[in-house]
């Protein structure tokens, strides 16, 4: 008897010790579902529910241009808060991680390694191209959609980074708005320019230098004025020896109002027509009585938009001021980034990429789709005119 019960105890540890062993082997099977796998339940394999989505942003926030940089920073900010305060989208929020370039290459280089560090899903920004550009490589070689708001030299397309877009018109469509405007003003045969040796402003010298003799004008110099610089007098003389009609500014609007009024100061009396990164207020101000009458190339202005005067009282709200002359661009990559998530329900670099490719967006700015090499298809730029010290709208077509 004693052996029987003996043998019974055996027989109960023996298959104790099985059940455990099944036991572990049942728990090494599930691990893989939680480190994100997905279990026999129909869902697909690494979906992901409420997860906030980080969009890099480069933008001078110092610097010259940091009205602009901040201008651009505020508009992101209002379209990510608009999205994330209605519940977000998709089990998705949206993040800013912003870093300033002070539109210098050397400082955007160190800011796009800093954005990409902070592990993105995505990057946005770029004002001055010339900051961009230095940037571009990193991002492409992380694997990050990079959506160009406002830096529009040609130059950017030109290297091919099949994941980097332009929302803004490129210098292409600039010259093109310029020609049209030329035409539609009396007596405009010869054009020259002034430039500021840099990607974006020589980019758009070079460019109307190619394109504009094709419409008919005939192209009578290229000038090149050094940022900052105080005395243009010998510009303004060559302009005036060389017969141009018009003149037009490819600058920013910090040295463009000076341009302006020694232009006007130094006798010159055509036409000066100012390029889109003059297009800003500051202008305005900056050039006083000698900047009546002088044309801008202007990306969608906000007061002249559709939906306008309802974008500007959100900004103003929660700015405390206006909004600028990108801020409708700015707004609208966000939402350009939101509806390519919801049409394609991933956030996979390429699917992304390629319907960004592929997109079709109806914003403030108006429509956004691409070109085969990623510029904007067609054109957004208006003319503007400064009268009675303001912009004023001007039908050029």
């Amino acid at each position: 008897m004693k052996r029987k019960w003996t043998l019974l105890l055996i027989l109960v540890l023996i298959v104790s010790l099985l059940a455990m062993a099944c036991d572990k082997d049942g728990e090494k099977e599930k691990e893989p579902a939680a480190n994100g796998e997905a279990e026999d339940n129909g869902e697909e394999a690494g979906a992901e529910e409420g997860r906030e989505l980080v969009i890099g942003v480069l933008s001078p926030t110092t610097g010259p241009e940091a009205y602009y940089g901040q201008d651009m920073l505020n508009a992101y900010t209002l379209a990510v808060k608009e999205i994330n305060d209605a519940g977000g989208f998709d089990g998705y929020t949206f993040k800013l991680v912003p870093e300033d370039d002070a539109c210098d290459a050397a400082q955007a280089a160190t800011a796009a390694a800093k954005i990409i560090s902070a592990d993105p899903d995505f990057v946005v920004g770029g004002y001055c191209s010339g900051a961009t550009i230095p940037a571009l490589q990193q991002f492409y070689d992380a694997e990050l959609v990079m959506l160009v708001s406002c830096a529009n030299s040609t130059n950017i397309t030109d290297l091919g980074l099949e994941q980097t877009f332009m929302i803004n018109s490129p210098g292409t469509h600039g010259i093109q708005t310029l020609s049209k405007l030329a035409k539609s003003l009396d007596g405009v045969k010869k054009v020259a320019t002034i430039h500021q040796g840099d990607d974006y402003t020589k980019n758009i010298s070079d460019i109307a230098e190619r394109d504009l003799p094709k419409d008919g004008f005939e192209f009578v110099g290229a000038e090149m004025m050094e940022k900052n610089t105080a005395d243009i007098s010998a510009i303004v003389t060559a302009i005036r020896n060389s017969g141009a009609d018009l003149v037009y500014w490819c600058g920013y609007h910090a040295d463009g109002s000076n341009a302006i009024k020694q232009l006007r100061s130094g006798g010159y009396e055509g036409y000066i027509v100012c390029g889109d990164g003059s297009s800003s207020p500051e202008l305005i101000t900056a050039s006083g009585p000698a900047g009546e009458g002088v044309y801008v190339t202007s990306p969608p202005y906000v007061e002249f938009v559709e939906g306008g005067e309802e974008y500007i009282k959100k900004y103003e709200e929660m700015f405390g001021i206006g909004p600028g002359t990108y801020s409708t661009l700015c707004y609208d990559t966000i939402y350009l980034l939101k509806q390519a998530i919801e049409d394609t329900k991933s956030t996979d670099y390429e699917t992304i990429r390629d319907a960004v490719q592929n997109i079709e967006y109806d914003g403030l700015s108006g429509l956004i789709k691409f070109a085969d090499n990623r510029e904007l298809a067609e054109s957004n730029f208006i003319v503007l005119q400064i009268e009675d010290g303001a912009f004023k709208l001007i039908d050029v077509d």
